[in-house]
């Protein structure tokens, strides 16, 4: 009877065919706690349970990485399976255990670059810059494409081109001549000052679109978004039901009480003008203690305010600090998004340092709508190489009598191991896979390493055939009140970026992409928990029961607006994120007992290597890897 009862499902949400794979990770698996922080993976977790596959090996690439979209980007949606597999070889000491001889490639740079996310890239353009193209550099890059979490997905829906991010996303777009970093990157880049946007039908209803998938995450932008919020049983309504704009009259329709409204709004009037707290204070303390003990809020105020928190901060409001979490739910406001995110930067980027990398001309069109000509990327006479496939497996000085240090920087591609060498190294990979292959990292490095954690994110991009559910329900933004069980807890459609001929339709009738942020935290653990939590979570769900999951849940908020998945839904890609975003407990940015932050450690370097990735701003973005690729570039180019 289950079995013909799944089977029914199946047929009704779109997933037409039986699915007989078997998750790799049993969901019971999920519930057992702090088993979890014992286990390194999934592959230590199904040994745990039993199966008699060995490993991450043994699972098939779609019930992991699932369907990837065309294009670019269509094998490096996330981490994949082949990143993963490769990165956690790494992590676990494979290379230390059974060592293998590297073949030696003999190349010599001056200078290799360890990641090709936008701290790569961005050192890379600028040392090109700085010493006028005539330095030879390696960017050595693990995944299949550039850009690390700048990267885009694609589809094709009844011809029309739909295309979005599968993570870093939006910017505040600079003013020309201001001299900033992003404007000179803009100048420089070609890039343009002015964007033009979809237009909506004047004869249909009024409808205020965001520019970007993040600006209605909070709520807080009814002004310029129409926000729909979705209340059940769960969260206190006696029936489920939508409520469009609910702070526009105060609350008064939710079914929060009377003290939680009353908190509600005071913590969303006063958020974002606390300037004369110390902010000090703010990271020796949780956001949790903030809201409820030193402002007084009720525990409401906590719980609304954590998905957002757990989404962006990647823990919970009980293990991130006052200052991180006071901020990520500040208002801000005239961000927008490329297409693709900020993949857009990375392929401008990579477009002035290899002219025959993307085709079409060096023009926001052409690079928009050009495709990445992969065969250029490492081409021996050109000034600047970028290496796809090459996860680096150990990096270090070797000492030469009387002459400068070289670096030696070994590598796996395609299941061999290679060596080449430079004068000197940029680490701009995450600081997970920094403090495991530098070899000579000096302790103090390493101590400071150990207060680094880290929390998982998924993007989801839900292509779809039309959106007239939105259309009734008066909101292209969403939010509903997770409970931790939910997949996510906002999703919104963009006014998209029109760029020649990409030209996707803004009509209810027409295909677009809703896009999903999850964050996978867990109150009640420490920071470290709640990471390790988050990413057996994301790598122990298949793609099938994502998707699964996706279409479930649609199904139950949206069906009463006129949703059907099976006939709405054309395509679902995943993005997995292991280490998407850097936690910060109470005093991780500061320092505590007058000593330094670790970030301030770690940022220091050592002899001929650079350590340079956004995290040492205290989070990934692309604000902190242009600021940390411009000082790695110039730090590279001053030593002697």
């Amino acid at each position: 009877m289950e079995k013909k009862k799944l089977e029914r499902e199946e047929e009704s949400l779109g997933l037409t065919s039986q699915i007989t794979r078997r998750d790799f990770l049993n969901s019971s698996l999920l519930g057992s706690g702090t088993s979890l922080l014992h286990a390194g993976c999934p592959v230590d977790l199904l040994a745990q349970a039993g199966q008699s596959a060995s490993g991450m090996n043994a699972i098939a690439k779609e019930d992991f990485s699932g369907y990837g979209g065309v294009g670019d980007y269509a094998e490096s949606n996330g981490n994949t399976l082949a990143v993963l597999q490769a990165a956690h070889r790494v992590r676990d000491g494979v290379y230390q255990q059974f060592p293998v001889e590297a073949e030696e490639t003999g190349e010599l740079f001056d200078l290799i670059i360890v990641g090709g996310g936008l701290t790569g890239l961005m050192t890379a353009h600028e040392y090109a810059k700085q010493s006028a193209g005539s330095q030879r550099c390696l960017i050595l890059e693990n995944h299949p494409v550039f850009g690390g979490e700048a990267k885009q997905n694609e589809f094709e829906v009844d011809g029309y081109r739909l295309v979005g991010p599968q993570g870093s996303n939006d910017f505040n777009p600079p003013e020309e001549g201001s001299n900033t970093q992003l404007d000179q990157f803009f100048r420089e880049c070609h890039l343009p000052y002015k964007f033009s946007f979809q237009e909506w039908d004047r004869g249909l209803k009024p409808l205020r679109f965001a520019s970007d998938n993040y600006v209605n995450i909070d709520g807080f932008e009814e002004r310029s978004v129409d926000v729909a919020y979705y209340f059940d049983q769960k969260s206190g309504a006696s029936k489920p039901a939508w409520m469009l704009n609910i702070w526009n009259d105060d609350l008064k329709r939710t079914p929060f009480s009377e003290r939680a409204k009353t908190d509600l709004l005071r913590w969303r009037r006063e958020t974002g003008h606390t300037g004369s707290e110390d902010p000090r204070y703010l990271d020796s303390i949780s956001y949790k203690h903030y809201l409820e003990v030193v402002k007084g809020y009720d525990p409401e105020v906590t719980k609304f305010s954590q998905p957002m928190v757990g989404l962006l901060g990647g823990v919970g409001c009980d293990a991130i600090s006052a200052r991180v979490g006071h901020g990520l739910v500040m208002q801000h406001y005239g961000a927008i998004s490329f297409p693709g995110g900020n993949a857009t930067m990375g392929r401008h980027l990579v477009r002035g340092l290899i002219p025959e990398a993307i085709s079409g001309e060096y023009t926001f069109e052409g690079v928009m709508n050009g495709r990445i000509n992969f065969a250029a990327l490492d081409r021996p006479d050109q000034p600047t190489r970028i290496r796809l496939h090459s996860t680096v497996i150990r990096v270090e000085h070797q000492h030469r009598q009387g002459d400068k240090d070289l670096v030696a920087v070994t590598y796996e591609r395609e299941g061999k191991v290679y060596r080449s060498r430079a004068r000197a190294v940029v680490m701009a990979s995450g600081g997970w896979i920094t403090k495991r292959i530098v070899a000579d990292l000096p302790e103090e490095i390493h101590t400071a390493y150990r207060e680094f954690q880290y929390a998982p994110a998924l993007i989801a991009n839900v292509a779809l055939n039309n959106w007239r559910f939105l259309y009734n329900l008066g909101a292209p933004a969403v939010r509903w009140m997770d409970d931790g069980t939910m997949f996510g807890y906002c999703a919104n459609i963009r006014r998209d970026m029109v760029i020649g001929d990409y030209r996707p339709p803004l009509n209810p009738d027409k295909p677009t992409l809703l896009t999903f942020y999850m964050g996978l935290y867990a109150p009640g653990h420490t920071a470290f928990e709640q990471g390790v939590l988050g990413r057996m979570r994301l790598l122990s769900t298949s793609y099938v029961e994502y998707e699964r999951t996706i279409r479930r849940q649609m199904t139950e908020m949206f069906a009463g607006t006129g949703f059907d998945a099976k006939r709405d839904i054309a395509g679902i890609v995943l993005n997995r994120w292991g280490h998407a975003r850097l936690t910060q407990p109470p005093g991780f940015y500061y320092g505590v007992d007058g000593r330094p932050s670790p970030r301030e450690v770690v940022a220091k370097g050592f002899g001929r290597i650079v350590i340079a990735h956004s995290e040492l701003n205290g989070a990934q973005n692309y604000g902190g890897a242009f600021q940390h690729g411009k000082r790695a570039a110039e730090e590279i180019l001053a030593m002697k």
